[in-house]
């Protein structure tokens, strides 16, 4: 069976809409028992399985032609989510709420986070009658981590003597990780939000990587994926999962999706798609007066709203930009195509299971 065919996508979309649902409490003003820790641990899992397809893609390539396919799968799409929200979910959001929007703001909305680093969130005269009126994509922030995690692996699997022992550098590296955050956040008192969420993400983006580098000799069986799961909901019970969760989440998560699979998802790749749209997709819908509806049915409305713009975002967007790779990648010409590296995205399409050719 091709490497393609396994759940992987399935998990993806699924932690996709974890996510959502751990949004809607926050943006619904909902009381009573929060889930809203889900979210966190989904963006914790998918960084797992970009580790893992990321370091894959990397050794398959050389480094430019790396570094471009991996802009091409996240750049283009943000963009896109970046001018919709401006040009079409704030005028709609204005529409309702009955105010002026400032188009001045909106095009800043576009511009000043166009370098991938959020850094406005809202749009003045939207989103005034909402519990979460300061932003229009909480998302969004991960991804500017996302791309320091492939600029990361990128340069140092360039180094001859990390790539030929990858078994031992990546794994020492989430060691170190692994080692160094409990002191960020404790002892060394560091309180700079971009180091503090680099630590965590790239330390889960590790653990998919170290995860890699022993699939030639070790792969998860679902013997190792209940064990994880079990260590994993322990470490969530005591508080330490997420400190500590990073090697338990990789095994369950990789486990799970190499379980052969032949549905639609491994065609097609929803999850980005529903990643950057559901937040302004929730935002409208608790505009029209949805949160007092609940939060399952709010959530639920969410991601059936959604995954029409995510199928939208995959065929106009994600699918044609990923064809510009030729250009800097001879591999991917028609007249010398060879099989894809199964790692097209932050959330790439296969798990293998083993070491790259």
């Amino acid at each position: 069976m091709s490497d393609r065919h396994n759940r992987l996508n399935a998990i993806r979309l699924v932690l996709a809409s974890v996510v959502i649902l751990g949004h809607a409490w926050p943006l619904t003003g909902a009381d009573g028992p929060s889930l809203v820790f889900l979210s966190d641990v989904a963006v914790n899992g998918f960084f797992v399985l970009s580790g893992y397809l990321i370091a894959e893609s990397r050794v398959r390539t050389t480094l430019v032609p790396y570094l471009w396919r991996r802009f091409l799968r996240i750049y283009p799409a943000f963009l896109v989510s970046l001018l919709l929200v401006a040009a079409v979910f704030a005028p709609l959001a204005a529409a309702l709420e009955g105010t002026s929007l400032d188009v001045a703001s909106a095009a800043g909305f576009v511009l000043s986070n166009a370098d991938l680093r959020m850094s406005q969130w809202g749009i003045d005269g939207t989103l005034t009658a909402v519990p979460a009126p300061d932003s229009w994509n909480g998302s969004l922030w991960t991804l500017f981590y996302e791309a320091l995690a492939y600029v990361l692996i990128g340069l140092v699997l360039s180094v001859a003597v990390a790539a030929r022992h990858a078994r031992w550098v990546l794994p020492g590296m989430f060691l170190a990780v692994l080692v160094l955050r409990p002191l960020v956040e404790g002892p060394l008192e560091v309180t700079t939000g971009i180091y503090l969420s680099g630590a965590r993400l790239v330390g889960y983006f590790l653990a998919g990587a170290a995860v890699w580098a022993w699939a030639g000799r070790w792969r998860p069986t679902w013997v190792h994926v209940v064990g994880a799961g079990v260590v994993y909901a322990v470490l969530t019970d005591q508080g330490w999962a997420d400190l500590y969760g990073q090697l338990p989440l990789a095994v369950l998560l990789l486990g799970l999706g190499a379980s052969p699979s032949r549905n639609w998802t491994t065609r097609t790749d929803l999850s980005y798609g529903v990643y950057i749209y559901a937040y302004p997709v929730q935002q409208l819908l608790v505009l029209l007066g949805t949160a007092s509806w609940g939060v399952a049915v709010n959530s639920l409305l969410v991601v059936l709203l959604t995954l029409p713009l995510a199928l939208l975002s995959w065929t106009l967007v994600e699918k044609p930009a990923l064809r510009a790779k030729a250009w800097l990648d001879p591999r991917d010409r028609p007249d010398r195509r060879v099989p894809s590296d199964g790692a097209e995205g932050p959330h790439a399409a296969a798990v293998t299971g083993r070491r790259p050719d």
